[in-house]
């Protein structure tokens, strides 16, 4: 490996916690030096994909926090939630291996807890701040849920507890022992934090959205709404585990993450990724191609970019949802 200079810039500004986690993580091991103009290299997000062509001899890598499958004819090289190679331009590292609460999990051991103290706390909670662009499955099990008892929702979307923002999650959410952790949409491969914050905190997660999730964690230490074949069966299950104090401690007993399974290497292997990048003479890192319909694609996006303002393009975004909402319910 290499610790030679580079020069990088991030296109968001500030720096979301995760790409923050990330550049430390560079820092251990390269010369980073961060820069506005003229960068080398350039991370981009999907919150801003076409920003990254304002860098335009810049090595273009996509650092992945949402349900987004990478497009490789706008990035050099991306980092995603998808299960897929494609040879040394993609890396699939989950955006809960950025978060404090992982490092929680990959050293927490149960032998420890008091179960029985455990089995003492509150039913189960709900914290979500927008239900905007959010699949509703997640609001219509909440609703399910509330049925067999009060969930408390203490976050800014759903709120019944009368607060308007929720200062310590963390601390919220170890009070009681489960917690609806829905992710906003269901796509193979994506799991965000949602899942590990309840972990941290020894309660169990209610989970739904990524299909593949035994991949990344033992299925017996969550609840899956996907394991069931409807809502209500899988509420039955949780009133089983609420009802019987035996039956829930033999669930939370269980490792939430199995040895063949855990991302604990997670930061060799961004070290190996990008070392495999800044290590290359820079124009052979380069891999999107000037010419052809490649090319021109960028440039369509591009042109939509500059000729839609962003109210415009964000009244056609809700249009398309609805629609899609409408043939789905067809």
């Amino acid at each position: 490996m290499t610790n030679k200079h580079i020069r990088l810039a991030f296109v968001h500004q500030p720096l979301f916690q995760e790409e923050q986690a990330l550049l430390e993580i560079l820092q251990e091991q390269f010369d980073i030096e961060q820069v506005e103009t003229d960068p080398d290299f350039v991370i981009g997000t999907p919150l801003r994909p076409m920003k990254q062509f304002d860098y335009p001899n810049a090595v273009k890598i996509m650092f992945y926090g949402e349900n987004i499958t990478p497009n490789f004819s706008t990035c050099d090289y991306a980092i995603g939630f998808d299960f897929m190679s494609f040879g040394d331009r993609y890396l699939r590292l989950p955006l809960y291996c950025f978060r404090k609460d992982f490092e929680k999990i990959l050293k927490n051991n149960k032998e420890h807890l008091d179960f029985v103290a455990l089995t003492k706390r509150k039913f189960c909670c709900f914290v979500v701040s927008n239900g905007y662009r959010a699949d509703p499955i997640r609001i219509e099990f909440f609703h399910a849920l509330c049925d067999y008892k009060k969930v408390d929702s203490a976050g800014r979307y759903m709120n019944n507890m009368g607060g308007e923002y929720l200062e310590d999650k963390s601390s919220f959410v170890a009070g009681y022992k489960f917690n609806i952790a829905f992710e906003s949409s269901s796509v193979d491969g994506y799991t965000t934090e949602k899942i590990i914050e309840p972990m941290a905190v020894n309660t169990i997660p209610i989970y739904w959205g990524n299909r593949l999730l035994e991949r990344d964690f033992n299925p017996a230490s969550v609840i899956n709404l996907c394991d069931y074949a409807s809502i209500k069966d899988c509420i039955d299950f949780i009133k089983a585990l609420d009802s019987n104090d035996e039956l829930y401690i033999e669930k939370l007993r269980e490792p939430w993450i199995l040895a063949e399974q855990n991302y604990k290497n997670y930061k060799e292997l961004l070290r190996v990724f990008f070392d495999n990048i800044f290590s290359k003479p820079k124009e052979k890192a380069f891999y999107l191609s000037p010419y052809g319909y490649q090319a021109y694609y960028r440039w369509e996006l591009l042109r939509a970019k500059e000729v839609l303002p962003h109210s415009d393009w964000l009244e056609r975004y809700l249009h398309f949802c609805n629609k899609i909402k409408l043939l789905w319910k067809k």
